[in-house]
């Protein structure tokens, strides 16, 4: 088992690898305003592949600390890179960076039953990227839900929601005074639907369709045996379900012309089902045909940005 989890890792490290790299090479991956940066698209990569990179190895940190028999660390921390890269622009430093980086840890806290962390650093995400606003809600109701302490778990979920965002406004408020212009652009950034699918080509499409019937496969096989797992697991699979469905929708609704790396929203459940799924399956011949088909689909995908 050990010896075809090797090949597998090697082999879906090697497509990430080229995916990372074409990625700097594709002409109009970085098109649009680089964030903080300028015009700087070379410091602007660095950047973003640090971020992409901090949140592999947390990814990866995460899994060997807490649930790493039902996944592995490897696999999910390649998932991610993979489904993340799939888009060559993600390379690119843009507000998704760290903001996925944060959910990451916010998921992790929220896992561990750190609420008022986990509120906290959802918040920051979500401030970072607004479209992530519609998660608080969700969160919000799932730790108060079942919880020993009500009116304790309540209030400190509460707090760690609404702290960033008060901090913020108080400081626009003293600094910049422009407080109703900064709500009413925050708005407007969560709402602002752009669900365009004009560029996408056949390759990508296929690509996708690809992706979708995998983790459906892996979805089915998770609820087939969802009650099976121990109960940490059991919350972790729930909880990425409904980061799937809800990541989809983001996905879908805010994608535009492709321009940001909006996927950075799906990689991370997508990456914590399949590895729950191959992690289980990896040695089955159905399993050994999905990966090469996700292989082939991915690299005509890369491929079609240069014929």
């Amino acid at each position: 088992m050990r010896g075809k989890y090797s090949f597998w890792i090697k082999v879906l490290s090697c497509l990430v690898a080229v995916l990372a790299v074409t990625s700097f090479l594709i002409p109009d991956a970085g098109r649009g305003e680089v964030w903080l940066f300028g015009d700087s698209h070379w410091l602007s990569g660095i950047c973003g592949v640090l971020f992409i990179i901090a949140t592999a190895f947390s990814l990866m940190a995460i899994n060997t600390k807490s649930v790493n028999n039902v996944f592995n660390p490897s696999l999910t921390s390649i998932f991610f890179l993979l489904i993340v890269l799939l888009n060559p622009s993600a390379v690119y430093l843009s507000p998704m960076h760290p903001a996925v980086l944060l959910f990451v840890w916010g998921q992790y806290s929220f896992i561990t039953d750190r609420k008022f962390l986990s509120m906290f650093l959802l918040s920051l995400s979500a401030l970072l990227w607004p479209p992530l606003l519609c998660v608080l809600p969700m969160v919000l109701v799932i730790s108060i839900f079942g919880a020993a302490d009500i009116p304790r778990v309540t209030v400190k979920s509460l707090g760690g929601m609404v702290i960033p965002f008060l901090y913020l406004l108080c400081y626009r408020f003293m600094v910049t005074n422009d407080v109703k212009h900064f709500i009413d652009g925050y708005l407007h950034s969560a709402t602002q639907f752009s669900p365009s699918f004009t560029s996408v080509g056949i390759p990508s499409l296929f690509m996708v369709a690809c992706i979708a019937w995998i983790s459906l496969h892996a979805v089915s096989y998770m609820f087939a045996r969802l009650y099976n797992n121990s109960i940490i697991t059991e919350h972790i699979l729930k909880m990425e379900f409904m980061c799937l469905v809800l990541g989809s929708a983001v996905f879908v609704l805010f994608r535009g012309d492709g321009s940001e790396p909006v996927n950075m929203v799906v990689a991370l459940p997508v990456a914590m089902i399949l590895s729950h799924y191959f992690t289980a399956n990896i040695n089955t011949a159905a399993a050994r045909i999905e990966l090469i088909l996700l292989c082939c689909a991915v690299s005509v995908s890369r491929l079609s940005y240069f014929i």
